[in-house]
């Protein structure tokens, strides 16, 4: 069940023509659930379902959105998009060109609460000039555009351009999951009949299985979060300050391709910490980053000099507690079989250092698993490993006064027998 490799032109490719979501999957989890689709406006759900970032999901951060992804159990292969006619031309056209992508088009943001379908126009969307030939991005947008005319889904606004892909997808007598609550208001309005469930903790349901797609965008980032993360490791010093380290760590991480999200560097993950590393100090570092939304989540140890006794062998239970849990990992186990494994691990080898088991899906987000709702805030449950899942176990040292600190990490694919790292696995201290 090895990750095949692939190069940047050709996962952009493959974006280009579907959504990194595994369909099987959510055809599964709407079953379990009783939805007949979804309605997502969240640009990350957006994003999973189509492979478009929203503009507004860059722009208007906690602004309620403007495009919206369908979804239908009956139709999986099917998907409906609704924008406003100038973002479809002039975001959502760029390098698509999907058959597979009902669309319906608004004019404005609102709900006036007019239904009114009309012909989408066929007129250019921008002022088009004859002074010189059309340039190679303005020839796509105007043909994706040009294909949309004489539809019968143009609308006023957005809340009527909702009302009428849920109709045009055969959701609107059904029970549907949405994620954003102007959609569930767009429904009540416009006296939805069937049920609106808000799908938040659905989708991550989903998202908990890899498609391939997926599991190559996640070998992608993880990579090069890898690489960044050991150059920020070789280039720790004596002296070095810590959020210019993690400064680094945004540096090396664009040079690959990637976004960094955050360096935990000796247990500190604040961007104003001043602190400084010490000759003989032992400490972690933690390093995620991202490639088109899927996160690298790697941590290593790094001895400055030489490191106290009980440093090292912190070092060495994190390490040892790592192993020890990964060749345990397979489908079936639980998260609580998990952090078992690992404490029994360190114990029967006579470790003495305190390390922390935290196992967690990885995604979309660090952190990319379903909660157990408790008044309103969510709690890790304790998930049952399955194929297709990719998962990292944090293993740091919790022990203080001992000259630093020490953790290990990777990112591993659940198969069907076991584990395998998606990136490929180095030392698990760096010496400088």
């Amino acid at each position: 069940m090895a990750i095949t490799t692939y190069t940047d032109a050709e996962l952009l490719a493959w974006l280009e023509k579907s959504g990194p979501m595994n369909m099987a999957r959510a055809v599964e989890i709407m079953e379990r659930h009783d939805l007949e689709g979804l309605v997502l406006g969240e640009p990350v759900n957006v994003f999973h379902a189509l492979g478009h970032w929203p503009q507004i999901g860059r722009t208007r951060m906690a602004q309620p959105p403007g495009t919206f992804a369908v979804i239908t159990r009956t139709k999986p292969e099917e998907f409906g998009l609704v924008t406003s006619r100038f973002l479809h031309h002039y975001t959502w056209a760029d390098g698509r060109d999907r058959s597979d992508v009902h669309c319906w088009l608004y004019t404005a943001l609102g709900d006036e609460g007019d239904e009114t379908l009309s012909v989408v126009p066929p007129g250019p969307v921008l002022p088009q000039r004859e002074s010189a030939p059309l340039t190679q991005v303005e020839g796509h947008r105007a043909r994706a555009s040009a294909r949309e005319a004489g539809a019968n889904t143009a609308t006023g606004d957005a809340g009527a351009a909702i009302v009428a892909a849920m109709r045009g997808m055969g959701l609107w007598q059904g029970r549907v999951g949405f994620d954003h609550s102007v959609i569930a208001e767009v429904a009540a309005r416009h006296d939805h009949p069937g049920a609106m469930v808000q799908a938040d903790n659905i989708l991550r349901e989903i998202r908990l299985i890899k498609s391939p797609l997926e599991q190559a965008l996640m070998a992608r980032a993880a990579k090069a979060n890898v690489d960044a993360l050991n150059a920020v490791g070789q280039a720790v010093r004596a002296g070095a300050v810590h959020h210019e380290l993690m400064a680094l760590f945004r540096l090396e991480a664009a040079k690959r391709g990637n976004g960094a999200v955050f360096l935990n560097v000796d247990r500190v993950s604040s961007d104003l910490s001043r602190a400084t590393i010490a000759d003989g100090q032992t400490l972690m570092i933690d390093g995620v980053s991202q490639f088109m939304g899927y996160h690298g989540d790697f941590a290593r140890t790094v001895f400055v000099g030489d490191p106290t006794r009980e440093a090292e062998a912190a070092a060495k239970a994190s390490a040892f507690g790592w192993q020890a849990v990964r060749e345990k990992l397979r489908p079936g186990m639980r998260f609580s079989e998990i952090v078992k494994t690992g404490e029994e691990a360190l114990k029967a080898a006579g470790h003495t250092a305190l390390v922390g088991f935290g196992p967690h899906s990885c995604g979309l987000a660090h952190t990319d698993e379903p909660g157990e709702v408790h008044g309103g805030f969510w709690r890790k449950p304790d998930i049952i490993l399955q194929p297709g899942m990719i998962l990292s176990v944090d293993c740091p040292t919790l022990d203080t006064g001992i000259g630093g600190s020490a953790h290990c990490e990777d990112l591993v694919l659940i198969t069907e027998d076991g584990c395998e790292p998606i990136h490929p696995l180095h030392e698990p201290v760096i010496v400088v």
